[in-house]
């Protein structure tokens, strides 16, 4: 199984790996185990994902960006502070809406 994930890694992004190393994990844990234990692990998972895309619907914010206290350049698309009022990288003003929108 170790050498799946290392190979996974090396030849594919992070993303792709951690899902095939996951489902490959799964595939070998149901097999040789009850079925129990990994539906409730992928049940938490998917809840996570569930609540985070339905947060992001909603509320129309990034999540994560959120509790980094940052916000999104909508020229350079780079991560910023919250509460700034310029862009460090291509120096984009913010409307004031922007900045308190973010808050």
């Amino acid at each position: 199984m170790a050498l799946i994930q290392i190979l996974v890694q090396v030849f594919l992004d992070r993303k792709p790996a951690f899902w095939i190393a996951s489902i490959a994990t799964t595939y070998f844990w149901v097999k040789s185990f009850e079925p129990i234990t990994p539906l409730k692990g992928w049940t938490i998972i998917l809840g996570f994902l569930i609540a985070y895309f339905l947060i992001k619907q909603i509320f129309h914010i990034n999540l994560f960006l959120f509790l980094k206290g940052k916000k999104r350049c909508p020229l350079c698309y780079s991560e910023v502070h919250r509460k700034a009022l310029v862009c460090p990288f291509c120096h984009h003003r913010f409307a004031e809406k922007e900045s308190e929108e973010a808050t």
